[in-house]
């Protein structure tokens, strides 16, 4: 039986260990943090590792890149290429949301949902370069001149657009996944989850999904890659907490599986398979059995 003091000195010594792991590699996520610490010999359970980070201000990627960066007792380590550019994407995103908040643009403002429901049904009938903010203004009984109270460009709404539905493809997935601990069975409710989304009918869900694989110009589609970070990392983290023999590439894996889930609104018919069977298939017949 470990005494008090040996416990107090083993939980000492796992945040210390959580925390280097933060300043060392900030880019990766709390479920693969957790099975790093776990080839040291340090057993945390990813709400674990989370919930140390969040208790010293980094609990985001951004945070512990900036820690990384130079930003505390870790000032002039330097930043690989691929993390200065995921601090860039993500400096810009929260520039980004600090400029809404600042112009009044709250997610909350009626008229301006309004605006991005009725935007969403112009620009899944019609496209992108079809789809013409005049056009927009008339389905929603506003004049031209209206619409830049809220948005400055078409590209600004449709770009407004893409986010909303990734906000409300990430809170489907999370209210799924809630309470599941099992890694396959959190991955076939995500997975469900998501595909009830796109094949769903809301104009807002066809935006994103069809953007999924559709390229843009360049300049749009920067933008556009932004607001997927987030809902590709939901799908990062459960795919790196499942059990895979070692040759399995996972990023490969989840490029696939997700490029399957987008080619769903497609093909799906309503009254066949439902979502929950497709994702049942999916993830346990096919993919479980031959890995």
């Amino acid at each position: 039986m470990l005494s008090c003091v040996a416990m107090a000195s083993r939980a000492r010594s796992a945040k210390n260990a959580a925390l280097a792991l933060a300043r060392e590699r900030p880019e990766i996520g709390k479920v693969r943090a957790a099975r790093e610490l776990r080839s040291r010999g340090i057993r945390l359970s990813p709400s674990a590792v989370h919930a140390i980070w969040k208790l010293h201000g980094l609990a985001s990627s951004y945070e512990r890149l900036k820690l990384r960066a130079g930003h505390g007792e870790v000032r002039g380590a330097a930043l690989s290429d691929s993390q200065r550019a995921l601090l860039r994407r993500a400096t810009i995103s929260r520039r980004v949301i600090a400029r809404a908040s600042a112009n009044g643009d709250s997610s909350s403002h009626p008229r301006r949902d309004e605006l991005i429901e009725v935007a969403a049904g112009v620009f899944s009938a019609k496209g992108y370069d079809r789809a013409s903010l005049r056009e927009i203004c008339a389905a929603a009984g506003i004049l031209p001149g209206s619409m830049y109270h809220h948005f400055h460009s078409k590209e600004d709404l449709f770009v407004t657009v893409h986010a909303e539905g990734f906000r409300r493809l990430n809170e489907a997935v999370d209210r799924a996944v809630k309470g599941r601990s099992e890694p396959w069975s959190k991955l076939e409710a995500a997975v469900a989850a998501y595909i009830a989304c796109l094949v769903g009918g809301n104009k807002v869900h066809a935006v994103t999904g069809t953007s999924l694989f559709h390229a843009a110009a360049p300049a749009l589609q920067r933008r556009l890659n932004r607001e997927r970070t987030a809902y590709e990392d939901r799908f990062r983290e459960m795919i790196d907490g499942l059990q895979l023999p070692s040759d399995v590439d996972r990023t490969l894996l989840r490029l696939n599986l997700l490029g399957a889930l987008n080619w769903t609104r497609i093909w799906y018919r309503p009254g066949k398979k439902t979502p929950a069977q497709i994702a049942d298939h999916l993830i346990n017949k096919i993919l479980r059995r031959s890995l």
